[in-house]
């Protein structure tokens, strides 16, 4: 496929996804595949196409809060897929980039939990993924991370009394506290994360594909466990 401008890609690409969540479910050539990959359009996200194998990609590498299966993909997923999009883009319009030492750490994580850069490689040539796609990815995921951080857990605070009270004992360790205290900010954060989304939806153009409803197996199978 020859590299357009990327209005013009993103025209095209907003065209074709149109067309086809019209038509309900479609093939689609992997934004990053080979071209013998071929899976499922899910939705249209603001003029960006989702497809099966983002989801698969996301799973493989444990990026976006997915985590490894073989199992078929469902709506629950492809509404995560929709929210770290989101979020991800929204990262990018405000600059919030993080560092090329980020995301090349989250690259060498990747490569870890698949069992190291060979493993990877190997991995990637035998599923046809091009490995910048797969890259660009695992940057995507550093700026959902990095949104995540700055914009909701940096302003979290969980006052003394508030662990007291979750622990229900007086005798908790330094420790204890300290875990009680990180899972309070989890939750936290959580919830004003889900408060931004509901907007960030609300506001946001997406269509959905015929596909996006169904128990869709997946284009390409995982690396398997990391040896």
């Amino acid at each position: 496929m020859a590299v357009l401008p990327d209005d013009r890609q993103s025209v095209l690409r907003r065209t074709l996804a149109a067309l086809l969540i019209a038509a309900g479910a479609a093939a689609w050539p992997g934004p990053g595949a080979s071209a013998g990959v071929v899976d499922a359009v899910l939705a249209d996200v603001n003029g960006t196409v989702l497809a099966l194998s983002d989801v698969a990609l996301a799973r493989a590498l444990g990026l976006f809060g997915f985590s490894a299966s073989e199992a078929p993909v469902e709506r629950p997923e492809v509404e995560r897929l929709i929210d770290a999009r989101l979020v991800e883009r929204e990262a990018a319009r405000l600059e919030i980039e993080g560092t090329a030492a980020a995301a090349e750490t989250a690259w060498q994580a990747a490569e870890a939990r698949l069992g190291g850069p060979e493993a990877l490689t190997a991995w990637l040539a035998t599923a046809g993924v091009d490995p910048s796609w797969a890259r660009q990815l695992v940057a995507a995921d550093v700026r959902w991370r990095r949104f995540i951080e700055v914009r909701f857990r940096a302003f979290v605070f969980v006052p003394e009394a508030d662990v007291g009270a979750a622990l229900g004992t007086a005798a908790a360790s330094p420790e204890e506290r300290e875990r009680m205290r990180r899972r309070l900010t989890d939750e936290a954060t959580q919830r004003d994360l889900d408060r931004w989304l509901a907007e960030a939806r609300a506001r946001a153009a997406i269509h959905y594909a015929g596909a996006a409803a169904g128990r869709l197996p997946l284009p390409f199978a995982g690396p398997g466990p990391a040896r």
